[in-house]
């Protein structure tokens, strides 16, 4: 069985020895300055060392007080955070957001608004999926959904179209946006992102090029491990523009191919919510704070919540 000190009188040390006065202790605990020497004496003797040493209407801490009150103020600290952290995670909403990864990496992290959404007590749970989750199966509150077909909630907005464009290293190639070509395809790695609906072999039946007999290509799942492949040389990606428009500014990477674009059955990004999730202010704060951050450059079409 443990045996804890008297808190009680550990609340009241430390106390006196921050203000270095029995009497100041007193006054910020709302107790007499005789509760506060019996706490004092009561802990000094559980311990078996004195604490302070008491002096004409002064106190002073002795070497073991010294070092206890060290240890002690670090204790009372982590308490008080502990405390406090789950006073918050009691007192906030957690949203659930389910979104494509390469799409809450690159778009959403960087444009939410954590001040807003701490003074307004809500914290948002990310569940990171290409697929499109049931709100209500998986107790979801908000989705970000990547389809082709607009989807039929009854809270729906567009964000943007996606809009594929072919992207390297420059040391890869020896000037961006050159032909598409099977010669070029003959000399070149194509990097495949199995997971987006729009691939290398629509873009190139597309542009009216058949793919080379032998093409080299690798094949990732994620978004983020092809643009990463990218970055580091390994060939030519076929990405959502919106996803490396940072690294295209910056010159990590450059647009390598002048590509026709699809025009049909073009892929987009969806926010969508349902009746029943969007009855709570808390979502509807958030998906409204989602929603403000579409870019109308990228957006090529409104879809109005109805």
């Amino acid at each position: 069985m443990r045996t804890f000190p008297p808190l009680k009188g550990i609340i009241y040390f430390e106390a006196c020895a921050r203000l270095q006065s029995f009497k100041l202790a007193a006054e910020e605990l709302f107790v007499t300055p005789g509760a506060v020497s019996h706490q004092i004496q009561t802990l000094e003797e559980f311990i078996g060392q004195k604490l302070f040493i008491r002096q004409h209407r002064k106190i002073k801490l002795t070497n073991a007080g010294i070092r206890y009150f060290g240890r002690i103020s670090l204790i009372l600290k982590d308490l008080i955070r502990a405390t406090t952290d789950v006073g918050f995670i009691t007192k906030t909403q957690k949203i659930t957001v389910s979104i494509p990864p390469t799409l809450l990496n690159r778009w959403l992290l960087p444009r939410i608004n954590y001040g807003y959404l701490t003074a307004n007590d809500i914290s948002v749970v990310f569940i990171d999926t290409i697929e499109m989750l049931d709100l209500n199966r998986e107790n979801i509150d908000i989705s970000i959904r990547y389809c082709i077909d607009r989807p039929n909630e009854k809270y729906c907005r567009l964000l943007f179209q996606e809009q594929m464009i072919a992207v390297c290293a420059s040391s890869y190639i020896d000037r961006p946006l050159i032909k598409l070509s099977t010669e070029l395809l003959a000399t070149s790695t194509l990097i495949e992102t199995t997971n987006r609906l729009i691939q290398w072999d629509l873009s190139l039946a597309n542009n009216n090029i058949k793919p080379h007999p032998n093409q080299s290509k690798v094949y990732f799942q994620s978004s983020m491990h092809a643009i990463e492949a990218a970055i580091q040389g390994l060939g030519i990606a076929f990405i959502n523009r919106i996803f490396v428009e940072s690294y295209l500014q910056q010159g990590i990477l450059i647009e390598a191919i002048d590509m026709k674009v699809m025009e049909d059955k073009i892929p987009s990004y969806y926010l969508v919510s349902n009746y029943e999730k969007m009855q709570n202010p808390a979502t509807q704060l958030l998906y409204q704070e989602i929603e403000s951050y579409i870019n109308d450059d990228i957006t090529t079409t409104n879809v109005d919540i109805f």
